[in-house]
């Protein structure tokens, strides 16, 4: 085993690196959490073996293979950041800076057993379009193995150590805990006869993993490396399918082909094996659903911008904030909704309130009581003055600290944290943007945004980008509140921001998707979606994914404003889609819960609920996590929609759901904070926040930041 070359809090790189904790060591090195403190992210650094560094011709291949690597750009390849040295005892110790993937990897999952059929051919679907990536760039991996691949929160993979098993040619280890170049179990039978390697030996690997991901157990087992090196050379491919009778015979023949004893006789490229394992993919979705292929391709629409809905009249208020189905409009109270009022599917419904004004009705998360005091809203709301003095809350009170703001706090105006996390930044109905200090909620500065601000800030490069229910998008300095640009939208903003790239991304209730440049606030792109938006946009890879209020699902080009593809839901969306690499997952106001190919816009599964679903669910490796205004949080397999537990809540989901360790966190509207077991659903805890909520908790270590309906900013301690 590597000698421990560094420990907690040592600095590398003048401070650019701070180990955080060890948490690998293997045949090449010992890997270690870092903080990279210049881009304020974690990231994993492998620190190779000094043996393998001491000679000057693989220090070269390392900085060429590391050069490659990090030009691998792929959803499922891990990604390579930096390369460096750092001296320590007289000498160098080189090292790779990577992408930090806190989920484990295939050998810790394949050891549980089989993975179900539907997952397993979703997984490989991943791992053989990232091979083929790197194959089509002249990149040969030469150590694909179940420790390699690697398992993100999302439950997605990534191929981990490309251009650095070169390093290692030639060694071959007996012992587990040095699993290197050459791993017998996954051996080509060309490596074992010691000829030359080509991409075929990277299929022959993967078809070993595949099989292992079939059957939960290795092809082929032997007492050594010479016996090993036989069986892969001499003997038969054992079938899949008389180990797990689930396989289909195709897939049976397609592990068998990679895993020929001859390059020739293996599939050319893993292309060819990524086009059969999508089509085995796209047949299983049909057979279960059981929909003929003239009813997947009625529900699940490809189109061109040219075939964009016909734009819909939006109804005009008074307010400055329209009233928005699905989101709550702090300017108008709550009433209960007439069980018998008719209306059309695609109109809010709107009644007349004690003082003539218009009060939605439907789908409300939590309203907020207009004081009877104050006059119609034609403007902003008259609200009292109130003392901003932080409140220090006695020993027995719920909160470290409460701030007071002078409006009510909700639908998706959450709190973030500052990049140093001195301060919380947090936007009103009053029409400002207040900065607390996070240790104390002392004020610092407020920001006067003249419109409601109904949306999350963004703390990104030095800049605080803020969009209000006015339509503006400004970007401020997070020290001091002054303003460094704006930008004037034609309606108004109550979706949250985000950021692709080095833009802003801003949907607004006419339907307009705007893509601002962070630096000057110049438009970049433009896309008209011709319906109201209502909750966030979500950023994945090269993709936006958002829902419309007239039920449309949108996938357009992050960078360029391009439409991918348009889905057509049986309901209103009013919540933020999550997306993995392959599917995107978004709910209702009808009450369902759908999955959708993340490529094409195809549906995959649907779960109803019966309730509506109006904030934004959350991925847990290989479960997707929803709550419905039932009371329910529910828990599904994430590629085939089984449920695998649902679990009551006090109340009402008030924000999107979060995960801590391995918990989900749900806040309820009359201000319960719960958490549930992401693997049972049992209950990990529950407090009650003596507060009514209506949007998304901040969690910062061990602190929750929470925006209250009373226009409060509160910090509680979280006990796990």
């Amino acid at each position: 085993m590597p000698p421990r070359i560094f420990a907690r809090g040592d600095r590398l790189e003048d401070g650019h690196y701070t180990v955080l904790e060890e948490i690998g060591v293997g045949g090449m090195g010992v890997v270690y959490h870092c903080r990279d403190e210049l881009l304020l992210r974690d990231v994993a650094i492998k620190m190779l073996l000094p043996s393998l560094m001491a000679d000057k011709k693989n220090l070269d291949v390392f900085k060429e293979e590391a050069r490659l690597a990090a030009q691998l750009d792929h959803p499922n390849i891990v990604t390579v950041f930096d390369i460096g040295a750092e001296p320590k005892n007289g000498r160098d110790h080189h090292f790779v800076a990577m992408e930090y993937l806190p989920g484990g990897n295939m050998a810790a999952r394949v050891t549980q057993g089989p993975l179900p059929l539907e997952h397993c051919l979703n997984w490989m679907k991943q791992l053989a379009a990232g091979l083929s990536f790197a194959h089509k760039r002249g990149v040969v991996h030469q150590d694909i193995k179940a420790d390699n691949i690697f398992i993100t929160n999302e439950g997605d993979l990534k191929i981990g150590d490309f251009g650095l098993a070169r390093l290692l040619v030639g060694r071959v280890y007996l012992n587990s805990s040095t699993k290197g170049m050459g791993t017998p179990a996954y051996m080509s039978p060309e490596l074992c006869r010691g000829e030359q390697q080509d991409h075929r030996s990277d299929i022959y690997s993967m078809g070993i993993l595949f099989f292992e991901m079939c059957t939960g157990q290795l092809p082929f087992r032997a007492q050594g490396m010479i016996e090993m090196a036989m069986k892969h050379t001499n003997a038969p491919v054992p079938s899949a399918k008389r180990l797990n009778a689930e396989i289909p015979e195709v897939l049976d023949r397609v592990v068998k082909r990679m895993m020929a004893k001859q390059p020739d006789d293996r599939y050319k490229s893993m292309t060819d094996v990524l086009g059969i394992v999508d089509d085995l993919i796209f047949e299983l979705r049909v057979a279960r659903m059981g929909l003929s292929p003239r009813t997947t391709m009625k529900r699940d629409l490809s189109i061109s911008e040219s075939d964009a809905p016909d734009s819909q009249t939006l109804p005009a208020v008074e307010q400055k904030v329209p009233p928005v189905d699905g989101a709550p409009n702090p300017l108008t109270k709550a009433v209960e909704p007439d069980k018998h009022a008719v209306r059309n599917r695609d109109q809010p419904l709107i009644k007349k309130g004690e003082r003539g004004e218009e009060v939605f009705i439907t789908g409300v998360p939590s309203f907020i009581t207009t004081p009877k005091s104050t006059p119609t809203f034609k403007d902003k709301p008259v609200v009292p003055e109130r003392d901003l003095t932080p409140v220090k809350t006695n020993a027995g009170e719920p909160a470290i600290w409460t701030a007071p703001t002078r409006g009510p706090i909700g639908w998706s105006a959450s709190a973030v944290i500052s990049q140093d996390e001195k301060l919380i930044y947090v936007g009103s109905t009053d029409g400002r943007l207040y900065a607390f200090d996070a240790q104390n909620g002392n004020p610092t500065f407020n920001f006067d945004a003249d419109a409601p601000i109904l949306t999350t800030p963004i703390v990104l490069d030095g800049k605080l980008l803020l969009s209000d229910s006015g339509g503006k998008t400004q970007a401020l300095d997070p020290t001091s509140g002054e303003l460094i640009w704006s930008w004037e939208g034609a309606s108004p903003v109550v979706a949250s921001p985000v950021i692709a790239g080095k833009a802003v991304v801003v949907c607004d209730r006419q339907g307009q998707v705007t893509a601002l440049d962070i630096r000057f606030g110049r438009r970049l792109w433009h896309f008209n979606a011709l319906d109201a938006i209502v909750a966030a946009p979500r950023v994945h890879g090269d993709s936006l994914y958002f829902g419309t209020r007239g039920g449309h699902v949108y996938s357009i080009a992050a960078h360029t404003g391009k439409l991918n593809w348009k889905y057509v839901a049986d309901g209103r969306i009013v919540s933020t889609p999550s997306a993995s690499v392959d599917t995107v997952y978004v709910g209702t106001q009808g009450g369902v819960y759908f999955a959708l190919d993340a490529e094409a816009g195809r549906l995959i599964w649907e779960y109803p609920t019966y309730s509506p679903i109006l904030r934004s669910g959350v991925i847990v490796f290989t479960s997707v996590m929803f709550a419905s205004e039932n009371k329910w949080l529910y828990c599904c397999e994430k590629y085939s929609g089984t449920i695998k537990w649902k679990a009551p809540l006090k109340g009402a989901p008030a924000g999107a759901l979060e995960t801590v360790g391995a918990s989900v966190i749900c806040t309820s509207k009359d201000g319960w904070l719960e958490g549930f077991d992401t693997a049972t659903g049992k209950p990990r805890f529950q407090r009650f926040l003596h507060k009514q909520i209506d949007s998304q908790p901040l969690i910062v270590k061990d602190k929750v930041y929470l925006g209250t309906v009373d226009g409060e900013v509160n910090c509680f301690e979280l006990v796990l």
